[in-house]
């Protein structure tokens, strides 16, 4: 697990006044839409290093840390890939009810079946051997 640097409450008191941090803890930032939309344009289409990026935006790239500043532009690009749309927060998992599979799409929906097929089948099999071995055994008494 990485091991990212705790803010102090100076640094936060900066950073939470950046009208581009939604929000700051002593261990996470938050950024805003505006912050991640600005970032992308100038990293794709001004060719600017996120460092150069973190600088131009009033954010100390000191306080912030090489690892934190390389993973803001993984999670960036792991979004824009993704076809999502940039957000303020993480994405939480859709609870789903155990069994209700009418929310999957239609891939995932194909292939949790045949998995349950492939099962049964072989459920199946154990059953009918089970019934032969059961039937040959009284046939020997």
């Amino acid at each position: 697990m990485v091991n990212w640097k705790t803010f102090t409450e100076d640094e936060l008191k900066v950073l939470r006044s950046n009208p581009y941090v939604k929000s700051a803890t002593s261990k996470m930032i938050r950024f805003s839409v505006a912050f991640k939309e600005e970032f992308w344009r100038r990293y794709k289409e001004e060719g600017q290093t996120p460092r150069q990026i973190i600088e131009s935006l009033g954010l100390d790239p000191e306080v912030l840390g090489q690892k934190r500043i390389d993973g803001i532009l993984i999670h960036l690009r792991e979004q824009k890939n993704g076809g999502e749309e940039f957000r303020d927060v993480r994405r939480l998992p859709e609870r789903r009810i155990p069994g209700d599979d009418s929310q999957l799409p239609p891939s995932k929906a194909i292939l949790k079946m045949q998995h349950k097929v492939a099962y049964m089948e072989q459920e199946l099999e154990f059953i009918k051997k089970t019934i032969r071995a059961d039937n040959e055994a009284r046939r020997r008494k």
